[in-house]
């Protein structure tokens, strides 16, 4: 069961991705992130093993002193691997990526077995629409998500850690970023 970090909008863009969450069931092709009981989000970290406790400190002085922040999803993509992804695809700022690496100094400190693909060097910030997806599948969620209003702006407010298992996602706790530092 790996636990997640991960970023968290404004409500404004969660309805946005929430109606690409519903549009991509109601068309039959996935209901997997409404079903997960996901909240739309970028993952910072992914790991088999964490100490949670530990974390929660670390984590909660880390957003105190990180402001919240604007984003763009500008695209739809695809991760041509065998998880069979859709998503929304990040403009990459230079504070999402300091947000990234110094989030990354506190989480190897407590986590084990780190997926590669959210390190730093290798990660691809983006936002899930469908996971587990066949080649089928794929090319009909992208039909689907042609439709969505792109770009879509957010704001980061918040940090959370989950635990993701077969049954679906547990929010175990979040950390608003600090407004007073903007």
């Amino acid at each position: 069961m790996p636990f997640v970090v991960e970023l968290y909008f404004d409500p404004s863009a969660e309805e946005h991705i929430y109606g690409a969450w519903k549009a991509i069931d109601e068309a039959g092709i996935s209901d997997s992130m409404p079903k997960g009981g996901y909240r739309p989000h970028i993952s910072l970290g992914v790991c088999d093993h964490l100490e949670t406790d530990s974390l929660a400190q670390e984590l909660s002085t880390f957003t105190a002193e990180v402001a919240p922040f604007r984003l763009l999803f500008p695209n739809i993509g695809i991760f041509s691997t065998s998880e069979g992804v859709v998503f929304l695809g990040v403009t990459v700022t230079e504070q999402l990526l300091n947000v990234h690496t110094r989030f990354h100094e506190i989480f190897k400190k407590h986590a084990q077995e780190q997926r590669e693909y959210y390190t730093v060097g290798n990660w691809t910030p983006h936002c899930t629409l469908a996971f587990g997806l066949s080649e089928h599948q794929i090319a009909e969620a992208v039909t689907v998500c042609r439709h969505i209003d792109l770009p879509v702006s957010t704001e980061v407010k918040e940090i959370g850690v989950v635990n993701v298992s077969p049954a679906g996602c547990q929010t175990l706790y979040s950390c608003d970023l600090n407004p007073q530092k903007e």
